[in-house]
């Protein structure tokens, strides 16, 4: 056999296995087609869902911050408002304390006047003055203070004498002011 008839039923063997294979119809284009459509339908839906999900979330943590936000607002207003009504309520305090200070002071003058007036006309002039000094407690700065001013004339600093004596710094300073003052009207 020459090599040409070899070739020539070589390529009539590979032609009829060819045709005796089945065939790729049409429908299995059309099957994959839809299958491919499907797959892309599933994931523009899915893409939507978390489109959807992220955007709620979104507004939830918007509407969180907002009411935090508001929170943050009224405790600041309420804040505000204690603090005013804690001045209001300090002022009057003050008020109260400078209104029972001068009260203490009125009373205590009308009781050596009185006093006065009765010894006057009980006894002499002499003996309107003992009683007067053994009623009327002594109210120099030096006697109340002694042992304040006796610290600070050993050296203490302001702060050292507040801190003893569990006072601020300015009624210290304040004491001491007085005491310079009335030693400056003894002299």
């Amino acid at each position: 056999m020459d090599p040409w008839v070899a070739v020539v039923l070589l390529g009539v063997a590979i032609t009829g296995y060819a045709w005796m294979m089945p065939k790729a119809s049409k429908q299995s284009e059309f099957d994959n087609i839809a299958a491919y459509d499907q797959l892309l339908e599933d994931l523009e839906l899915e893409n939507r869902e978390l489109v959807d999900a992220v955007a709620k979330f979104k507004r939830e943590q918007d509407e969180t911050v907002e009411k935090l936000g508001r929170k943050i607002v009224d405790m600041e207003h309420q804040m505000k408002q204690w603090t005013t009504q804690m001045t209001v309520v300090q002022s009057t305090q003050n008020f109260a304390d400078t209104i029972e200070t001068y009260a203490a002071v009125a009373a205590a003058e009308d009781l050596t006047v009185t006093i006065a007036e009765q010894s006057e006309i009980i006894n002499p002039v002499s003996s309107t003055e003992n009683e007067l000094s053994s009623v009327i407690p002594d109210t120099s700065i030096r006697t109340r203070y002694a042992e304040l001013l006796a610290l600070h004339h050993n050296g203490k600093s302001v702060e050292q004498i507040a801190k003893a004596h569990g006072m601020n710094n300015g009624e210290v300073q304040l004491i001491l002011q007085l005491a310079r003052r009335e030693g400056e009207l003894d002299a």
